[in-house]
């Protein structure tokens, strides 16, 4: 029988868990937590030292429900929130890999006796209200009968909402990565607030009634699951364009930002006044968003409608821009793409200087297809001063940053951009791949591990765990995490290659050559990345053939050239008076 700590106060680092009262202080202010979560920090407590395993926690915390390990992961996600907790400085928990958590700050254990004189009730009810609200998540509904042209509205409505917010440098604005993980869920706001750690929360569902939309917006405050504002909207489809902007509008107003005449045109700048130019430019962003080759092919497609209707959209030139750069390398020569990325970026730049969105698409065009490493750093700054919370710029920063060896700096980015978007499979991928450059194999693949329970077919992620196996030789589980991406996707040639470089690191020759033969009649039929068959080559040789595939992959700009200051597999060649010349070619300062 467990000890009865009925009436037990419990402080550590500025906090007071008083269990009578059901309670979390912080200097003597209530921190707002769920009653699950409560539950689950006291028994941490009461167990502090202890290694506590997972299946213990869900038969002591969640003892009548049926709970997933994902649900442990999430509640311990919002109690690290709560507590303040940095990413890399466990101060609170500790996770042990594949076994559990273990509280590991200093307690110190009162009883109600001992509390300080002068401390009531009174004391430490004060109102939270008065508190500004700075930081907000916006959430699409979603479409009971999966219509797509309403699935689409919801989710590009809720997308422009979010960038037109997000210019607001005192406001915290979560990007669509994240807040679209609860699209078509019944959420209760005030539990998926203190997941996100955001102060309020709004939904937004659109409702198609014969030529019609109806289009309901609800802001609740995170805190108490008050209403602070809502509307509903009738229009037509033509009319969104209005009604983004009115939903921008209501919110900075129920919020009580004080935004003056010159704000609030700077807010809108970079937007078409032509609904239906507008129309196409959300259309191409869902489509974007989508990844796959024919989506982006229909992205450009629609992106291209809105230039053609409104020519100085920049916002639709930058969508163009993106939209291109995505099928490089991967789908389409670098060069049959990228000289089309950079007109249209280009050309957004020269439309709207000011607008951040524009010289973050310029900066990724610096980076891999000008080499202009100066250029693209400035680009992606420029970026940030003039929206700082645009999280394409951070990831994009912090993608330049490690690609020049520059780690510190590119974590800090990235942590910057997982505060804005914190479920985003790729900026957790990205941060990960930083540890795993740096040399922090096992950190790497915890992160990665972690963001594998997000989605757990998400290929890059998948991908770079097999690459950290690889650097920690482990060749065999290498070499099944590759299968397994190439069983996904039987056009994940890159995948495919580090199988073979795995196989003949390992000493399978055979089945090495056999997939770089397999690489190269593919080769022959469509559009394969050399560097699938360079990392075969170094482990098999010849030398030569490797050199040869370095050039190849500098004729026709190959993003992988990035990436040659810091890959592992190319260490051995760092050395080559060939290979310190082909890194003076691409512009890497010495």
């Amino acid at each position: 029988m467990e000890k009865d700590t009925r009436g037990k106060i419990y402080e550590f680092h500025g906090f007071r868990l008083e269990e009578a009262q059901l309670r979390l202080l912080y200097h003597d202010r209530p921190v707002p937590l769920k009653p699950k979560i409560l539950d689950l920090l006291l028994f941490l407590i009461q167990k502090r030292g202890q290694l506590i395993a997972k299946d213990e926690l869900m038969r002591k915390v969640w003892p009548d429900a049926i709970v997933e390990e994902n649900n442990i992961t999430v509640s311990m996600s919002i109690l690290r929130k709560t507590l303040g907790e940095a990413r890399g400085n466990r101060q609170f928990i500790e996770t042990v890999p594949r076994r559990g958590y273990r509280f590991v700050a200093e307690v110190t254990e009162l009883s109600t006796e001992q509390m300080p004189a002068g401390h009531s009730d009174e004391s430490v009810q004060k109102d939270p209200e008065e508190e500004p609200i700075d930081s907000l998540a916006i959430i699409p509904m979603g479409s009971p009968n999966k219509d797509f042209n309403v699935e689409y509205l919801s989710e590009a409505i809720t997308e422009s909402i979010i960038n037109l917010l997000s210019r607001i440098a005192s406001l915290r604005v979560l990007a669509c990565s994240t807040v679209f993980r609860f699209k078509g869920r019944d959420i209760d706001p005030q539990q998926i607030g203190h997941l996100l750690n955001v102060k309020a929360l709004m939904m937004i569902r659109v409702i198609p009634v014969g030529d019609k939309l109806i289009i309901r917006s609800e802001l609740v405050k995170v805190a108490d699951g008050s209403q602070i504002w809502g509307e509903q909207y009738n229009r037509s489809p033509s009319d969104i364009l209005a009604i983004q902007e009115e939903i921008a509008k209501a919110i900075t107003d129920s919020l009580k930002f004080k935004l003056s005449r010159d704000d609030q045109i700077w807010l809108f700048k970079g937007w078409t006044r032509n609904s239906e130019a507008f129309n196409f430019y959300l259309r191409g962003r869902y489509f974007w968003h989508k990844y796959g080759k024919e989506w982006v092919l229909k992205a450009i497609e629609v992106f291209k409608e809105a230039i053609a209707i409104d020519s100085d959209y920049a916002l639709a030139h930058c969508g163009l821009a993106d939209a291109y750069f995505r099928l490089s390398n991967i789908h389409l020569p670098p060069r049959e793409v990228l000289p089309k990325a950079k007109e249209a970026a280009l050309r957004a730049v020269e439309i709207d200087p000011n607008l951040a969105e524009a010289h973050s698409s310029l900066g990724l065009v610096k980076v891999y297809y000008d080499y202009d490493w100066n250029g693209a750093e400035s680009e992606f700054r420029k970026a940030l001063t003039l929206n700082p919370n645009l999280v394409l710029a951070h990831q994009r920063l912090g993608s330049y940053l490690t690609f020049m060896g520059r780690f510190e700096e590119a974590i800090r980015h990235y942590e910057t951009a997982l505060d804005l978007d914190p479920f985003s499979l790729q900026i957790n991928t990205n941060l990960a791949t930083t540890y795993y450059l740096r040399g922090e194999y096992e950190r790497a693949a915890n992160h990665l591990k972690k963001t594998g329970e997000l989605e757990p077919n998400y290929m890059p992620t998948l991908f770079v765990l097999g690459c950290v196996y690889i650097q920690q030789d482990r060749l065999a589980e290498a070499i099944e995490q590759f299968q397994s991406i190439y069983k996904l996707d039987d056009e994940a040639y890159l995948a495919l290659g580090f199988m073979g470089y795995a196989h003949a690191l390992a000493g399978h020759r055979a089945e090495a050559e056999t997939i770089l033969n397999v690489l190269e009649e593919i080769c022959r039929r469509r559009y394969v990345s050399p560097y699938s068959m360079l990392v075969i080559h170094l482990a098999l040789g010849p030398e030569e053939r490797v050199f040869e595939l370095l050039e190849q992959l500098y004729e026709e700009r190959n993003e992988w050239l990035v990436w040659l200051k810091v890959s592992p597999e190319l260490r051995p060649l760092r050395n080559d008076p060939r290979f310190k010349n082909l890194l003076m070619r691409v512009g890497f300062p010495d």
